[in-house]
């Protein structure tokens, strides 16, 4: 070290995900880095509490700054790193002489095995043993997931004494889970103190009209009929439930029961892995699967990626609880999606593991029909982050979700009623799946009305046309020149554009029979046209169960000794989530996870010990 630091506390600013910053007293004594202390209150077994644990204990062990960016948490690891590196300044020194360099990005520890075009349909390198093995390990009950429905299944593993064994990609737990604001249940406690009351066959007969009755409403009726024993349990696990409403009015029934803070990552993931902890469930956290293990007879473990090399986990029992396919375009596409221009609001990590892991045993495919939880967003509007979906200006309930705007494709003509999102928040997404491309049109005066409220929202407008990130928005005076910017059929345009401006007039909509409110002339310029492209919340991974949550094949029989939960398995949707039940999926997720556990109990007494 060429430099003699100077002893004394230093006050710095780690800068996290989506502005999100913490500031760190950083005590620096004798030449070396020997306190980094975060200025705030740290939830325990949280993202969080995993960045100011792992990484400040790896740069103090080793003094150096040389530390991969912790799994799924890259950003903020990277922000810690960096506020420790401008302290090594601050007393004098250079952070080279700490090894300070552009640090691994290892967000996605295992990415979406390549496959051969004849491999394409069995997904055989899901089957392989690596070459190497470092280390054996023997669990009767493994999971693979520590999200929602990992936790859950956990919690109840634990309780029934079973030995249990988690594994999660990242570098914590939650997963996706963190983002979730809360759960369904039907005539809970809190429902009932708050006076609501619904009936359950109202809610199945509701979902089941939605969904077309494409699906065995058994499922439903499962899910409905534990919802309520489902959150007393949790409560019971320590899970902290505020409020039950219907979710900013978007729901059909007073039914969402909302966690503490207003997501998972505050209500629920602590208290689970605190629980999961005290009843002995074993976390193995950086660990990857990369490949499931079948003896001939039924599903035997996996082999895992670790940091410190392969590992083989025989087990009795395996659960997949992946999360999904949210960040794999391939798999997305495989559904039918646009993938050009996709943000992802789910975690890297959600590659469809579990799903590519089943499909390799033959498990029945349910993908095509699967209800990915897509949206649309404009690329030229603030979207950065994984809350997106949330945003004020650019969220899945904003300006990009349709309302008072006009929704056009490829030829220049509306396609669906603008507000069908009023019956389902991602109808807004549906149609479009049929378009090559689908634009959006509206005047000032109706993002004025979008945007009431939103602090600044005209300069965000303003900024956004002018920067104009992926060609996707522009501004005109006259319905000619907006169809020549983004080189649609201008005559067609116009006609759709006029046509439109008529039945609003008349409080007519004579294609769609769009709500007469929402029926507002395009009669005023300023006007914008702006790209709807995609926006993935969640993937579903789309593996077939039977009620007992075991892997099926086409025939419908069982994979044994092979489980599924959470968003790796919802046999309820078909092809769109009803989001009109809110919280059905992480109810979903709790009631698959809490189920998988104790049948998987049950099947593991009917093997030869």
């Amino acid at each position: 070290m060429s430099t003699e630091l100077n002893s004394g506390t230093y006050n710095v600013t780690a800068e996290g995900y989506e502005n999100n910053s913490t500031k760190l007293k950083i005590v620096i004594d004798h030449n070396r880095v020997e306190k980094i202390i975060p200025e705030k209150d740290i939830i325990p077994n949280t993202l969080e509490d995993a960045v100011f644990t792992q990484i400040p204990e790896q740069i103090i062990a080793n003094q150096s700054l040389a530390v991969d960016a912790l799994t799924g948490a890259s950003h903020s690891s990277k922000g810690l790193i960096a506020a420790v590196g401008q302290a090594i300044e601050l007393a004098g020194g250079d952070p080279k002489d700490f090894d300070y360099q552009a640090q691994v990005n290892h967000d996605a520890l295992k990415k979406p095995t390549p496959v051969t075009n004849d491999e394409k349909t069995t997904y055989a390198d899901w089957r392989k043993k690596p070459a190497e093995i470092t280390k054996k390990i023997k669990t009767d009950f493994l999971i693979i997931g520590a999200g929602i429905s990992g936790l859950a299944a956990a919690v109840q593993a634990g309780e029934e004494g079973i030995q249990t064994t988690v594994i999660e990609k990242n570098g914590f737990v939650a997963g996706n889970g963190g983002g979730v604001e809360g759960i369904f249940g039907i005539n809970t406690d809190m429902q009932k103190a708050a006076g609501i009351h619904a009936e359950k066959e109202e809610i199945i007969a509701r979902e089941q009209e939605l969904g077309q009755y494409r699906a065995d409403g058994s499922f439903w009726v499962d899910l409905v009929n534990h919802s309520a024993e489902n959150i007393d349990w949790l409560v019971k696990q320590g899970v902290q439930l505020t409020k039950v409403d219907d979710y900013h009015g978007t729901c059909a029934f007073p039914t969402f029961h909302w966690f503490k803070g207003g997501f998972a990552s505050e209500g629920y993931v602590p208290y689970m892995k605190k629980r999961a902890d005290e009843l002995g469930v074993k976390f193995i956290l950086n660990a990857s699967a990369e490949g499931i293990i079948y003896d001939g007879d039924r599903a035997a473990g996996a082999y895992i990626a670790t940091p410190e090399g392969n590992v083989e986990i025989d087990a009795k029992a395996t659960l997949l609880a992946t999360g999904g396919v949210g960040h794999n375009p391939d798999l997305i596409a495989k559904q039918g999606w646009q993938t050009k221009n996709l943000h992802y609001c789910s975690m890297p990590s959600n590659t469809g593991d579990g799903y590519m892991m089943a499909m390799s045993l033959g498990a029945k495919d349910m993908l095509t029909e699967s209800a990915e939880f897509m949206m649309n967003y404009i690329q030229a509007l603030p979207h950065e982050g994984v809350h997106l979906y949330i945003d004020p200006i650019n969220g899945f309930m904003s300006l990009p979700s349709g309302g008072p705007v006009v929704f056009v494709n490829q030829d220049g003509v509306r396609l669906v009623n603008e507000n069908v999102k009023k019956d389902n928040l991602l109808y807004q997404r549906m149609a479009i799946k049929s378009t090559k491309v689908t634009y959006e049109v509206f005047s000032q005066k109706i993002y004025d009305q979008i945007t009431a409220g939103v602090p600044g929202a005209d300069d965000v407008l303003a900024k956004a046309v002018q920067t104009n990130e992926g060609d996707s928005l522009y501004k005109a005076d006259n319905f000619e020149d907006l169809a020549k910017a983004v080189g649609l059929p201008v005559d067609s345009l116009v006609k759709t554009l006029q046509q439109y401006n008529r039945f609003a007039a008349n409080g007519k909509d004579e294609e769609f029979n769009k709500d007469p409110e929402m029926l507002v002339a395009l009669d005023e310029g300023p006007f914008y046209i702006a790209r709807l492209d995609p926006s993935n919340l969640i993937g579903i991974g789309g593996v077939a169960s039977n009620r007992q949550f075991e892997v099926i094949k086409d025939d419908f029989e069982k994979i044994p000794g092979l489980y599924v939960s959470g968003m790796d398995s919802t046999m309820q949707y078909r092809s769109v989530y009803t989001i009109t039940l809110g919280g059905s999926a992480c109810a979903h997720n709790v009631n698959s996870g809490r189920h998988a556990a104790i049948n998987a109990k049950k099947y593991m007494a009917t093997l030869n010990n």
